[in-house]
């Protein structure tokens, strides 16, 4: 009787883990080809939305734009995407700096500089931004101003490395937010000091 007993309760746990498996492959949502989209940097420095949610720090408006450099330098993008990585690129920067740099003017200099890499078979591997304890501040002609300073590793080549360094001045607009006025490539000496 005992083995009677087994038997039955060993093939109604059989029963119901079949009819357990049926009911899930059943019930299951169907997966979409957009479930296995990866929202790559692109997608995420083209959407977002500068109008509404402007990087609140200098560090962090610095940090924005090496995220637009990375992309740009990538070069995993169409003609209509380099508009929109040039027009993200530009809404970092103070009124004074785009009046110096007209949209076509900046256009041609940045597709130049970015040929130049790849004609040098460049490519930027990291970016970095000082710690925010480093982030100098200063009153320039009744502005508020920030000195940030911005680290580009890079590889040349198939063996050569590279550190770059640049900083950055960012004066505040009216509206309090920080916009990049300058930058200029820094030697190693000057990044010690």
């Amino acid at each position: 009787m005992k083995k009677y007993l087994k038997t039955g309760i060993t093939a109604l746990l059989a029963v119901a883990l079949i009819v357990g498996f049926y009911y899930y492959m059943m019930h299951r949502e169907a997966k979409t080809a957009e479930d296995d989209v990866e929202i790559t940097q692109l997608h995420q420095v083209l959407s977002k939305q500068l109008d509404t949610a402007y990087p609140p720090t200098p560090r962090e408006v610095i940090k924005f734009y090496n995220r637009i450099i990375e992309c740009a330098y990538g070069g995993d993008y169409d003609s209509e995407q380099f508009e929109k990585l040039t027009a993200q690129a530009r809404k970092l920067m103070d009124e004074e700096l785009l009046q110096e740099n007209p949209i076509d003017t900046y256009k041609s200099a940045f597709i130049k500089e970015i040929t130049s890499y790849e004609d040098d078979s460049r490519k930027i591997l990291q970016t970095g931004v000082c710690n925010s304890d480093e982030v100098r501040f200063r009153e320039i002609e009744g502005a508020k101003c920030a000195y940030v300073q911005a680290t580009y590793f890079m590889k040349e080549g198939k063996s050569d490395f590279s550190k770059t360094y640049q900083s950055y001045l960012l004066r505040q607009d009216k509206d309090k937010k920080w916009k990049i006025l300058s930058y200029h490539l820094l030697d190693a000496a000057e990044v010690e000091e």
